[in-house]
């Protein structure tokens, strides 16, 4: 699949651009190809001098943030009623859905910007974004925030192993792990430290709660 794609985005910087550009899209229509693969490839354009980065990072920038927002109004538009066909609705259920949309009320803006490091993840998240109507301004800011993160790492990556594939095929999978491990931690770190906070502000009101009793 990589192959084909280098194939496809080789020659001159328009047809190159353009290739990669409505691939990113059509990864938001659905098209079975990792996004991240359609960026790398953009850094192999640069690499070969075919094109500059900064018309790279750009041209995979709109690619994405159309490609993500048409995800999202496909849950928007589409969401409520796909969720209730019997098949899933017993996955998609009334408690699952009243959480996710709790869960996008409080984190929504954190939940949007990691899930762009989550390949395989940030599809579906972003349609249940566009299903829970998360605000739309705020949903392309965080996405586009992350992608600014990204894009510059997954073009340097096509760059720095253009001349060797089967190094850069490695360097895109430990990438991937990298940032899916990452993220996790990051998590994991802002649930635990949500509790400790919470735990110390029980603490505090439990003991103002005593020195007031005590003083009564």
């Amino acid at each position: 699949m990589f192959e084909r794609i280098i194939a496809l985005v080789a020659g001159s910087e328009e047809a190159g651009l353009l290739v990669i550009f409505f691939l990113l899209i059509a990864c938001g229509l659905g098209l079975p190809v990792p996004e991240d693969i359609s960026i790398v490839a953009s850094g192999i354009l640069v690499s070969a001098r075919t094109t500059n980065f900064f018309h790279a990072f750009l041209v995979c920038i709109v690619g994405i943030i159309i490609g993500d927002s048409t995800i999202y109004w496909m849950g928007r538009l589409l969401g409520k009623k796909l969720f209730k066909i019997p098949v899933l609705s017993k996955i998609f259920h009334d408690k699952l859905l009243s959480i996710g949309k709790i869960a996008f009320h409080r984190y929504g803006n954190k939940i949007i910007f990691f899930a762009r490091f989550l390949p395989g993840l940030r599809a579906p998240i972003y349609f249940f974004a566009g299903s829970v109507k998360k605000s739309f301004f705020f949903f392309v800011i965080m996405d586009l925030i992350a992608a600014s993160i990204s894009v510059p790492i997954w073009v340097y990556v096509g760059k720095l192993f253009a001349e060797n594939i089967p190094a850069l095929e490695k360097a895109i999978k430990s990438l991937q792990l990298g940032s899916i491990l990452i993220v996790i931690l990051v998590i994991m770190l802002f649930v635990g430290a949500h509790f400790i906070k919470k735990k110390v502000i029980r603490t505090i009101e439990t003991r103002k709660t005593k020195n007031s009793l005590k003083r009564g």
